[in-house]
């Protein structure tokens, strides 16, 4: 399985590089105000991640991009 290459939120944060794995634990899948993409698309589990790392055309890939993004909660 390929590993994940994280770009940073801020000019502040390195990219990071962690296991499919180190991603289980990493985030409270849905209980939080962030959007992860991976590949570009919205990842709500770590369930999902999986199914998407297995594609076909991830297959020979060493890192999936993913990007956290926060989002704005407010009125």
């Amino acid at each position: 399985m390929p590993k994940l290459r994280i770009k940073p939120t801020s000019q502040k944060v390195a990219e990071e590089v962690c296991t499919l794995e180190q991603m289980k634990y990493r985030f409270n899948w849905g209980h939080e105000p962030f959007l992860i993409l991976v590949e570009g698309q919205i990842i709500g589990s770590y369930e999902e991640l999986i199914e998407l790392a297995k594609q076909d055309r991830f297959e020979d890939r060493e890192f999936l991009e993913a990007e956290v993004q926060n989002i704005l909660v407010g009125g």
